[in-house]
């Protein structure tokens, strides 16, 4: 389990809640985000160790750079 403010992180990177991310339960539902998608790669996530749970979130903030770096002008 990821510590308070990686949860928040990554939470933050997938779009949704740091409670869906623990819980995989939205309060209220947010179908705007793709919601079983999200729920998918949130319960995959999870099975993954320490380790390859970084890698993951390091390749979405790698992303997320990569759009901030094209969107700007």
């Amino acid at each position: 389990m990821p510590s308070a403010d990686v949860a928040v992180k990554i939470a933050h990177a997938l779009g949704v809640t740091v409670e869906y991310l623990v819980t995989g339960e939205e309060n209220p539902p947010d179908k705007s985000n793709g919601g079983s998608k999200i729920r998918l790669l949130i319960q995959n996530f999870k099975l993954l160790n320490d380790e390859d749970q970084k890698i993951v979130f390091d390749i979405i903030q790698l992303f997320r750079k990569r759009r901030n770096q094209q969107a700007q002008p």
